[in-house]
Formats: C-alpha cells, structure tokens, sequence
C-alpha cells in the first residue's frame, strides 16, 4: 500500500512539471496597434509564466508591468494599470493576437529576440 501511494505522488508530481514546461522560454519583444499604438518587453519562464512591461501611446508612454502564461502554444497576458488583455497563440519564433481593453481593442505580433 505505502508503495503505490509513494508510486501515486511521484507520478502526479513529475506528471505536473512535465505539462508545465513550454518550448517558448526566452525574451520576445511584441508590438500592438488599434485603439492604442506600443510595444512590450516579455520574460516568458520554462514554467509557462510571463511577465514584461509595455509601453502605449495613449498613457504617455507610461511603463506598466504585465503578467500571464503560456499553455501549449496558447499565449494571454494582461496590464493591471489599464485593464487590457491580450490572448493570441506562438509558432516557432513568433506569434500574433487580439487584445481589448474598455471599448478599446486591436491586433498584437510578437517575436522572440534573437540574442
């Protein structure tokens, strides 16, 4: 009994690190256009999480931090200070999506920095 209920943890432990693991580490630098017109710097961890800051054009360029994860190929992340939400998905080096904010919204492209 105590065998398999070790056998038990040990596989749900190393099972939930294998899904959270993403191919998709690194920096990436990402551009947005719409309502509002700017760009972010992005951290994305091996963990799948995500944080950076962005810059936009209707907040005077104010810098504010952002925060999400990466799932599979699926990517979303959000401004606190402003309230918008970008979701799109990664291929390879690069990646695209929508994001919205109060009766705002437009298009996003983001490609991982090659250094």
């Amino acid at each position: 009994m105590l065998k398999k209920t070790l056998f038990a943890i040990i596989a749900l432990g190393t099972s939930g690190l294998a899904f959270a693991a993403t191919p998709y580490a690194g920096k990436w630098e990402a551009r947005f256009s719409g309502g509002d017109q700017g760009h972010c710097a992005i951290q994305i961890r091996v963990s799948g999480r995500l944080t950076g800051i962005c810059h936009g054009r209707k907040e005077s360029n104010t810098p504010f931090q952002v925060a999400g994860f990466v799932r599979g190929s699926t990517i979303h992340f959000g401004i606190a200070g402003t309230g918008a939400k970008f979701a799109g998905y990664l291929k390879g080096d690069h990646g695209k999506g929508t994001w919205r904010n109060t009766g705002d919204g437009g298009t996003w492209s983001v490609n991982k920095d090659a250094y």
